[in-house]
């Protein structure tokens, strides 16, 4: 069988190509693994790693259907380079399915079986069939290539990368008994940009000890002591919700999930399909998941401490609008890793960056919050924009007690630098082909069977 459109390139195409056999195309392709691999992270994964994850997983399911399909550009990356064209006819939600499956597998063998049935239903929604076989057998060779690449990555250090506290005015203290987070996370290889370095931004003074004597950090201390405080007067009530919804407790849902879950629900509300769902989300996942690299590494390097460990050495700083408080606590622990930059504030800029840049950025949603960690919804907000949203997430950590103003600014700065270079680089709508370049392709076609963007 065969198919004519109206563009002359796709007519072309369609002399010398069969039709791949119609298949169910539903955005549930995407989600339903997006969904599974969220939950299979959730209790595990640090915010980091999940969106390093997420990306090996939706760009994989991306260049499973692009490959075939031809609509954007694949993705490729370095030594990742990108795919060539699959196999003509194969069915692309086979290969999407086959990618999402090897992925997972080969990420998270403990979790097989959900994997496997998952897999084993959305396969059986696909006509049998070459197309299918074919579908199944290269989204699988593009899966594998992505693991190969991703294996050497320096994931599997990172958390176990030595670190020790240096221990003076202005350095990161632990504040519990947690060990540092990932702390070789910022060495991570990237998706999208060059390297960290160009990303990264500083704290201003040169040294951590003239910055806390600085105006600046005197500003930001003395409003984070204030909004922050476990039983501050000034904090309003939904600045508290706003400080419980975005944090992240032992078994709720983190950022990069939270993100993730804004990403489905505005695909679907915008009615993409398939394609453009996994499109989207690829984008989503690939800008998080450096920008939270580039955080990482902005962290470490810089070794700033907790709003805690500074309100209780305010006598020591050398500020003289700082005032000590050793009695003070913030509203939620801090996470166990350097407070600049904001991570929650690059991720959260990145993910709306992204999808503002698809989806435009005047989307009303509704997201909600699993406080704690019960499973359950115990909060739900409603947002007139994506930056409305990321700008409330990078506010809360304030609200939380866990950082500083000029964090949360820089760290916005870097999600959205990131971000930009992302989808300004990949992920592209395929070129159509120039009027004399039909031409040429129209006799090639006939003469060799060349196949072009379909």
């Amino acid at each position: 069988m065969q198919i004519c459109t109206p563009h002359f390139h796709r007519l072309l195409a369609a002399l010398c190509l069969p039709m791949t056999p119609f298949a169910v195309s539903r955005a549930d392709l995407v989600t339903d693994w997006n969904n599974l691999a969220l939950t299979t992270m959730r209790t595990s994964t640090e915010a980091p790693m999940m969106a390093r994850d997420l990306a090996i997983l939706s760009t994989s399911m991306f260049n499973a259907s692009e490959s075939i399909r031809g609509t954007y550009q694949t993705y490729g990356f370095g030594s990742n380079a990108a795919p060539g064209s699959g196999p003509a006819g194969a069915s692309y939600e086979a290969a999407m399915a086959a990618a999402a499956n090897t992925v997972m597998q080969g990420l998270y063998s403990g979790s097989s079986t959900a994997f496997t049935t998952l897999y084993n239903t959305q396969l059986g929604a696909i006509a049998n069939g070459q197309a299918k076989t074919d579908g199944i057998a290269w989204g699988t060779t593009i899966a594998n290539n992505m693991l190969s690449w991703r294996s050497t990555d320096g994931a599997s250090v990172a958390a176990i990368t030595p670190y020790s506290p240096v221990g003076t005015v202005g350095y990161w203290q632990q504040t519990s008994a947690a060990g540092a987070m990932l702390p070789g996370w910022g060495t991570v290889g990237t998706f999208a940009i060059a390297g960290t370095g160009t990303y990264m931004s500083t704290l201003s003074s040169g040294s951590l000890a003239s910055y806390v004597q600085t105006n600046q950090y005197a500003t930001d201390y003395n409003q984070v002591k204030d909004l922050g405080s476990a039983f501050s007067v000034t904090r309003t009530s939904d600045q508290t919700n706003q400080a419980y919804f975005w944090t992240a407790g032992a078994g709720t849902a983190k950022m990069t999930d939270m993100w993730n879950k804004v990403a489905q629900t505005t695909a679907a509300g915008a009615g993409l399909s398939t394609t453009d769902t996994a499109r989207l989300i690829a984008a989503v996942n690939t800008a998080m998941a450096d920008a939270g690299i580039v955080a990482m590494a902005t962290s470490y390097d810089t070794q700033f401490w907790r709003p805690e460990t500074a309100i209780a050495n305010g006598d020591a700083d050398g500020n003289i609008n700082t005032d000590v408080d050793i009695s003070w606590a913030p509203l939620i622990n801090s996470p166990s890793l350097p407070e600049y930059v904001s991570l929650g504030s690059a991720l959260s800029r990145a993910a709306a960056t992204v999808l503002s840049h698809y989806l435009g950025n005047t989307v009303s949603f509704s997201l909600g919050s699993d406080i704690n960690g019960d499973g359950s919804t115990d909060l739900t907000r409603n947002f007139t924009s994506f930056s409305q949203a990321a700008n409330e997430a990078a506010l809360s950590g304030i609200y939380a007690g866990t950082q500083f103003g000029t964090s949360v600014t820089d760290g916005q700065a870097i999600g959205a630098n990131v971000a930009n270079f992302v989808v300004s680089n990949n992920f592209a709508v395929v070129p159509e082909p120039s009027g004399a370049l039909l031409v040429m392709v129209g006799s090639s076609m006939f003469l060799f069977g060349t196949r072009r963007r379909r």
